[in-house]
């Protein structure tokens, strides 16, 4: 017998961590269970997964030199001050955008599947292993919808399992089309189907030789929106650091033929839209230069007419050689004044272009030869700047943060190009007047000429401008044609697409390690839920903080049914909470198994406890809960006393129920009897036990309707004490406490006090009660027994059955 001296207070439920493994070893069974089934579902998803490839290449990305100058926001990059090139970022954002997606979709046709059945897994079938392309022509590029057909080898075929999809989810479509050799085209509920021979296909041995058999085929077609969102899910692009210029882009699927595809695709795309934005400059120059050109052509038409006019109507004579004499010294004047002209005019052009309202998101034309270099360099960087903004608002939308920054910069950017082309023009303006008021010098100069000769003169002067002009558009106009003709791309492929001829998924070793992984968790789990949500006492370790002493535990020893077992398990109470269990008789003499010894380990404490008094020993034994197995209890140590040699008698004190009393069938007489009166010999009514010699049992008789009245009257002491002379120990089966008073009025007559509790039954919150009740010495020399403890939470577990093993052996 153990008694723990700690002060005893209220158990706080703790994970353990040496509980937990040691739970997780006694149920290795399951571990190895969940194992191979986790280890079987994943090699059953290997073996179910297409192996997927990846592909990657690697692009340069050019810096564009177009506005001139010095890139200050790079050199300081390059130093550790500032951000990393936003420029190559926004390149990489426009080859992942889903606008270029959205054209390589379409190019390749990637909104239709071709999945070939087999086994342990389908197929994926593109380029040179697709015989054939499908063309749904009543489904919109939004639709989805999809169908099987099965080629027999003569080239018919079978088309079944229509489905379209819905915005309710995928509707089934019934009906079969028969196809004969050489089809073409097929009417069916998903409307005309067109099948195309693929040029491109080139079989491998191994598909001709499936080709002699029937195969079936799924085709599907996804909708434009889904196919984009799916194909730019996987494709990614990456810079190779912050600093760098350099994009690696990668795409993993089934088909490596496919995925090389895409990325060649993907640069095509993107070069062509790079090209066509540059050269949206050059044809918005173009277009103000015809503007120009037929203005001018037509002025210029208008002064030709006027000098012949005036020639056929004046008769005047050739002036060129007086005009020659008496104009030298304005020779220099002239030129000036034709240049200043010129740029003037240019200068008012761009400028009425810029402040035109309609030419507010349009390209600013450039190289018009306005006179300051300075300008054209903003005009440059401006377009530039417009180009960029515009090429993120098409993969992003104008709330983006970068495209308003873009904005403010280029509202920046136009104010000051109008402001510079004021102040062009304001110059330009201020020169003409100059060089007019020297012209007025000259023209008081010449008042000898004639009237005509001036008027001539001035005309020429006219058409010489204007021809000069017109002359110098046309040279702008050819070399804008020569740059959008030769307009390069921005950017070189370092890689082209290659990648591993292994498989980089299903990743084999890690989907078996992580079923591994999972087949371990799946048990550990559900005992570590169980650890700490399990509110029932469960073993000897959870009473060893009570201060009351402990006799000692009864392992559980018997036959189960299987689903009883599991429940028990899972802490699953029986229906009927009251139902009692069959006694047995389990204590025998010369028997050394397990629950044997447990049961002499249990009568040497009850010995110890007794102490040196020799017969009479009076032990009562109850509980908190009904079913705790009292009465089995009871019963088998009487037994075990018994087959000591003592004398021991078991009286049923439950006279409501009556446990002890079916060891002997159940009489009609017993205690009830001798407590009402009815019998006052207490010996005619004990039935001695056949299997044990020296054992006897007082049963209850019939079940009185006020037992607590009887047991109350006083007789229960009197019979006793007389009982006390006739047997060694007197064992008290009584009913659980604080349910019925009959423990209460029983107790003032027993010597000692066994409180019996059911491990899987007891509360752990009720665990502080026995402490209470045995501090406060409500019963007599109380003590515990733990019943019912399993193998693995009892000390007679996986040690106790080896060791009685070996006794077995031994005999």
């Amino acid at each position: 017998m153990e008694q723990n001296t700690d002060t005893a207070t209220a158990p706080t439920q703790q994970f353990s961590i040496s509980a937990f493994f040691e739970r997780c070893a006694a149920n290795w069974k399951w571990f190895l269970l969940s194992i191979v089934c986790c280890m079987a579902v994943g090699a059953a998803y290997i073996l179910r997964s297409q192996p997927q490839y990846e592909r990657s290449m690697s692009i340069l990305i050019k810096e564009d030199g177009a506005s001139g100058g010095v890139d200050f926001a790079s050199a300081l990059s390059s130093f550790g001050f500032g951000g990393g090139n936003t420029n190559v970022y926004n390149e990489l954002i426009a080859l992942t955008s889903p606008a270029v997606m959205q054209e390589v979709v379409l190019r390749l046709g990637l909104n239709i599947n071709y999945v070939r059945k087999g086994l342990p897994h389908g197929t994926t079938l593109y380029g040179s292993d697709l015989p054939m392309t499908v063309t749904f022509n009543d489904l919109g590029m939004q639709k989805s919808g999809s169908f099987r057909i099965e080629v027999n080898p003569d080239g018919s075929a079978r088309m079944f399992r229509f489905r379209r999809g819905t915005p309710k989810g995928v509707e089934k479509l019934d009906g079969e089309v028969m196809l004969k050799p050489g089809f073409t085209t097929a009417r069916t509920p998903l409307g005309t189907i067109t099948f195309t021979p693929n040029p491109k296909y080139d079989p491998s041995p191994a598909d001709l030789e499936l080709a002699q058999k029937k195969q079936t085929y799924i085709v599907a077609k996804s909708g434009l929106q889904s196919a984009i969102e799916n194909y730019g899910t996987l494709l990614s692009g990456e810079l190779t650091d912050k600093d760098s210029e350099v994009i690696d882009l990668s795409i993993t699927d089934v088909s490596t033929e496919r995925a090389t595809d895409i990325l060649e695709t993907v640069v095509d795309v993107y070069n062509e839209r790079y090209i066509d934005d540059k050269n949206k400059i050059a044809v918005a120059t173009s277009k103000f230069i015809d503007d120009r050109l037929a203005l001018i052509e037509k002025e210029l038409g208008a002064v030709d007419s006027d000098i012949s006019e005036f020639k056929s109507k004046t008769l005047v004579p050739d002036l060129e050689e007086a005009a020659r004499q008496n104009l030298a010294g304005t020779h220099e004047l002239d030129r000036t004044m034709l240049q200043t002209a010129n740029e003037l005019s240019m200068a008012r052009f761009v400028r009425d272009y810029v402040t035109n309202p309609k030419n507010a998101d349009a390209v600013i034309p450039m190289n018009t030869g306005a006179g300051n270099n300075q300008l054209e360099q903003q005009i440059g960087s401006y377009n530039q700047l417009l180009l960029t903004r515009n090429n993120l608002v098409a993969s992003t939308s104008t709330a983006n943060p970068l495209v308003k920054d873009y904005d403010n910069q280029l509202r920046g950017q136009r104010e000051a190009i109008t402001r510079a082309l004021q102040t062009q023009v304001a110059s330009l303006e201020a020169a003409m007047r100059n060089v007019e008021g020297a012209k007025g010098n000259l023209r008081s100069q010449l008042k000898s000429s004639p009237a005509q000769a001036k008027y001539l003169l001035s005309i020429e002067r006219t058409q010489q401008v204007k021809q000069e002009l017109y002359l110098y558009l046309l040279q702008k106009r050819e070399e804008n044609e020569l740059n959008q003709t030769f307009t390069a791309n921005n950017n070189r492929i370092i890689t082209p697409p290659m990648g591993p001829i292994e498989p980089v998924a299903p990743k084999k070793k890690m989907v078996l390690a992580v079923s591994f992984l999972i087949g371990l968790m799946l048990p550990a789990a559900s005992i570590y839920i169980r650890l700490t949500t399990d509110k029932k006492l469960r073993s000897r370790k959870e009473l060893k903080h009570l201060s009351t002493p402990f006799i000692g535990e009864i392992p559980f020893i018997g036959r189960k049914k299987r689903l009883e077992a599991v429940k028990n398990a899972m802490g699953i109470k029986p229906k009927k909470k009251n139902q009692l269990e069959r006694v047995e008789h389990r204590v025998q003499a010369g028997n050394r198994d397990m629950l044997n010894e447990a049961f002499r380990v249990v009568r040497g404490s009850i010995d110890f406890m007794m102490g040196k008094k020799e017969g009479g020993n009076i032990i009562m034994m109850t509980s908190f809960n009904p079913g705790s197995g009292k009465s089995f209890l009871c019963y088998n140590l009487a037994a075990s006393f018994a087959i000591k040699g003592k004398r021991v008698c078991i009286i049923d004190c439950d006279l409501r129920h009556g446990s002890s009393s079916q060891y002997v069938g159940m009489p009609s007489k017993g205690l009830s009897n001798y407590l009402t009166g009815a019998v006052d010999d207490w010996k005619r009514l004990v039935v001695p036990v056949n299997e044990q010699e020296g054992m006897f049992v007082l049963p209850i008789g019939h079940r009185p309707p006020n037992p607590a009245e009887l047991l109350d009257n006083g007789r229960i002491g009197t019979l006793l004490e007389e009982m006390q002379k006739d047997f060694d120990y007197i064992f008290l089966d009584c009913p659980p406490i604080d349910i019925v008073v009959d423990t209460q009025i029983i107790e003032k007559y027993v010597n000692h006090t066994i409180f019996v509790v059911r491990a899987g039954l007891f509360e752990k919150s009720a665990i502080a009660e026995i402490d209470t009740i045995f501090n406060s010495k409500r019963f007599s020399h109380m003590g515990i027994i733990l019943n019912g403890t399993s193998e693995k939470d009892s000390s007679y577990g996986t040690y106790g059955s080896s060791y009685y093993a070996m006794q077995i052996d031994g005999e």
